[in-house]
């Protein structure tokens, strides 16, 4: 897959036309039909359906279409970047994190980085572990925000552990267990509870069985959350008990309540990054990280 292909896709989807499309580009009819055709070969799916008298997107193509826009508009983006990094001498400190509510912990430490080296700017990702660990193998992300046990597999790797971890049982006003102070995994079996998709924290599902087996075999329906945003939603509003890590609790807790879980297992939490870093700006960032 290549730009080209997706230049023609997208401007093929736009016209509904292949002639309009390859004069707008300045190709050969032929040669948007070829690269159209390869395209479609590469995703093992038809794109358009394809008469003499009508193109039309099939469902494929219409569910492809915004991500081979978005896939060109990030490169124009990345093009944008190199450029100005180039000519104007300015670096990119590339941070992975899994969750929303961490974007929260990094301000300080990013509006000290900016009065320090003001020619260093952010890239902030928010994605799952699976992909924030792709890309960290790839050494496309500097920082990544994670428990330690999700990196115990990389190499030439080195974590800055910041604090051990809590679970918390996120519910509304309105739960009977509101009044706890704290709760077990025994407390909460008789509700209903909403939990995160083991693709977001994959090494934890595997760390606690006792847990997964009170949690596995309630008695209530429960929520499987892609989110930890959707799982805060679904308990305030009455859903269930979220059972979320406290690196996904948010800073606002209007509305809701928050309850420690006691546990028998922890885990450490901090900031895991390329061993020995030589930019003096990622050196300052592994410095002054902290959670306060």
């Amino acid at each position: 897959m290549n730009t080209q292909q997706l230049q023609c896709f997208i401007c093929v989807a736009d016209k509904l036309n292949f002639t309009k499309a390859a004069e707008e580009l300045y190709l050969s009819p032929p040669t948007v039909t070829h690269h159209i055709q390869t395209l479609e070969t590469e995703l093992n799916a038809k794109l358009f359906f394809r008469t003499p008298k009508v193109v039309e997107l099939t469902e494929a193509g219409i569910s492809f279409y915004n991500d081979a826009r978005e896939i060109l508009m990030k490169i124009d983006i990345s093009k944008e970047h190199v450029k100005k990094a180039s000519t104007r001498n300015i670096s990119f400190l590339r941070i992975g994190c899994s969750s929303n509510a961490e974007l929260n912990s990094v301000f300080e430490v990013l509006s000290n980085l900016q009065k320090e080296y003001p020619r260093v700017y952010p890239d902030v990702l928010v994605k799952n572990y699976s992909q924030l660990i792709t890309l960290f193998n790839d050494k496309q992300i500097d920082i990544i925000f994670t428990p330690k046990d999700m990196i115990k597999d990389i190499k030439h790797c080195t974590f800055k552990k910041i604090k051990i971890l809590t679970k918390y049982a996120v519910m509304s006003k309105n739960s009977p267990l509101s009044h706890y102070q704290k709760l077990t995994f025994n407390d909460l079996k008789d509700n209903c509870l909403i939990r995160l998709s083991p693709r977001l924290i994959p090494n934890q599902y595997k760390a606690k069985p006792h847990e997964n087996l009170i949690l596995d075999f309630q008695d209530e329906l429960g929520f499987i959350c892609e989110n930890d945003q959707v799982a805060i939603l679904l308990a305030k509003a009455d859903y269930g008990i979220a059972i979320l890590p406290e690196f996904c609790i948010p800073i606002d807790t209007k509305d809701i309540v928050i309850i420690p879980i006691q546990e028998q297992v922890t885990a450490e939490y901090g900031i895991a990054y390329q061993s020995k870093p030589k930019e003096k700006y990622i050196q300052y960032f592994i410095e002054k990280f902290t959670l306060t």
